[in-house]
């Protein structure tokens, strides 16, 4: 019996050891851990849950603590070779460490975070372009020193779709009368740098604008290829068969001039829009399009920025309401193809200028009309040519036709001058050599000056042998002139007898 108790009572002695053991492991544990995982909190948001390939988005983290903490991390784990860039990190050190795989990323706050405190990161994210759509998951972590890991909330899935970017156009208008000019506007979805366009399907790349403008001189139907190119995409290219169509047609410079403007007397008139040049698309050089709305007794003002575009500015004063109007200027490399001959004097510069439709220029429409050009001060210079002698002309009715031209203003580079215009059509800037001081006779005039001189001169001779013979015949025929000859002798005779005797 004595040995069931001291057995019983050595059994008791142990379990009391073990609890109490226990009991001061965890509170060891208390005190030496100052904060738990359980006190961290990650939550992460996705402005995108589905991108296409090339395409960014932002992830905003935000973490919140309820406990000190020293040395806060957080760890976000992205799909390999998506490319990352820092926002905002409320203090975080951003690393993108060589000791993790490629796509982990880090931040690190050096200071202490008292409870309550909160941090937010925000990053950029970009899909590669030639990545392979599907789901993708996001995954990352938040710890602290001497504080386990718990892994971020929140959104973290994201899909990459299947459509790839598109290279698209379109073009006004797509159907009229030879020569036709097509307006193109770039429309793709993925913001190229840099395009090349085939207006007529021939493999020959016409233009590398955005935007361009092209003029389609025969008829046919023409197939129109876009390629557009961004460095951090492939070349897209979008082709579009039989997209153009060209007829026949008579927008002639002729029937420019020919064509009245339509309306009537409610002030509305035809005219508008844009207009169609027959000039051949090999002889011009620069072509420059300026927009603007036209309304009745509103003075209207086309401006032109070019830099090797000599017209600075066309305005009038309409007579109509026209609603919106395109003015086109064109600068020529030589005489225009659609007149008979050069214009007068040293030409500077051969112009198209258009305005409105064909029935546009007409002094039923407009008033007032001013083109201000201007003059590059080198160029008189080695021409010869006085700034007072620069004269723009306009090719009107089968000739070429000096306007009221004056200097209006100048600078260290250009003379700028205004002239006055009944209508638009194509035009030439041209001038003559410096006015010598003394003023060269022609030849034809100084033989005739030479003939009069000397028909002056023999007559004045004759004048001259006249009176001279007339005064001999006097002479010779004077009787007072015998009478005292007479006398003399008479005087002499009388005296020798006198002696005599």
């Amino acid at each position: 019996m004595n040995l069931i108790k001291t057995f019983r009572n050595k059994s008791w002695i142990k379990l009391s050891g073990l609890i109490s053991g226990f009991a001061l492991i965890i509170l060891f544990a208390w005190i030496i851990l100052p904060a738990s995982a359980a006190g961290i909190e990650a939550n992460r948001e996705i402005s995108a849950g589905t991108v296409d390939p090339g395409e960014s988005f932002a992830i905003t983290v935000h973490i919140i603590t309820d406990q000190d903490i020293e040395s806060l991390t957080l760890d976000e784990n992205l799909p390999e070779g998506w490319q990352v860039s820092e926002w905002e990190n409320n203090g975080a050190v951003f690393q993108e460490t060589s000791t993790f795989k490629a796509s982990t990323l880090e931040w690190i706050w050096v200071e202490n975070l008292s409870a309550g405190e909160e941090r937010t990161v925000v990053y950029n994210v970009t899909v590669p372009s030639n990545y392979e759509p599907g789901n993708f998951t996001l995954s990352g972590r938040i710890s602290a020193y001497s504080v386990s890991a718990v892994p971020v909330e929140g959104f973290s899935k994201v899909t990459v779709t299947s459509s790839p970017p598109e290279a698209n156009f379109s073009a006004v208008p797509l159907l009229g009368p030879a020569p036709l000019i097509v307006r193109f506007t770039g429309l793709s979805t993925f913001n190229p740098d840099s395009w090349e366009w085939d207006f007529d399907g021939n493999g020959n790349i016409d233009s590398n604008e955005r935007n361009p403008v092209y003029t389609y001189e025969s008829p046919g139907t023409y197939t129109v290829i876009l390629k557009a190119t961004n460095n951090k995409y492939r070349n897209i290219t979008q082709t579009k068969a039989g997209y153009i169509t060209v007829t026949e047609g008579t927008s002639s410079y002729e029937n420019r001039e020919s064509s009245g403007g339509s309306g009537g007397n409610g002030g509305s008139g035809g005219g508008g829009g844009g207009s169609v040049s027959p000039e051949s698309t090999s002889n011009v050089e620069l072509k420059e399009i300026s927009s603007e709305q036209v309304f009745k007794e509103v003075h209207t003002c086309f401006t032109f920025k070019g830099e090797t575009n000599e017209i600075v500015s066309v305005e009038f004063d309409p007579k109509k309401n026209f609603g919106k109007i395109t003015a086109i200027v064109e600068m020529l490399k030589n005489t225009s193809s659609i007149v008979k001959e050069p214009a007068p004097g040293t030409v500077y510069r051969n112009i198209n200028l258009w305005v409105g439709n064909s029935g546009f220029s007409s002094r039923e429409n407009f008033e007032n009309a001013q083109i201000n050009f201007r003059v590059n001060r080198a160029w008189t210079i080695e021409q010869g040519v006085s700034k007072d002698t620069v004269t723009l002309y306009r090719y009107s009715d089968g000739v070429w036709n000096p306007l009221p031209t004056t200097l209006s203003r100048e600078d260290n580079v250009y003379f700028y001058f205004t002239a006055e215009t009944s209508g638009f059509s194509p035009f030439a800037i041209s001038g003559s050599e410096k006015r010598i001081q003394s003023v060269e006779t022609p030849s034809s005039k100084i033989e005739k000056n030479q003939t009069l001189n000397e028909e002056k001169t023999s007559e004045k001779d004759k004048q001259e042998n006249l009176a001279s013979d007339i005064e001999k015949e006097e002479t010779k025929s004077s009787p007072g002139f015998k009478f005292d000859f007479v006398a003399v002798e008479l005087l002499v005779l009388y005296g020798l007898l006198n002696r005599k005797k």
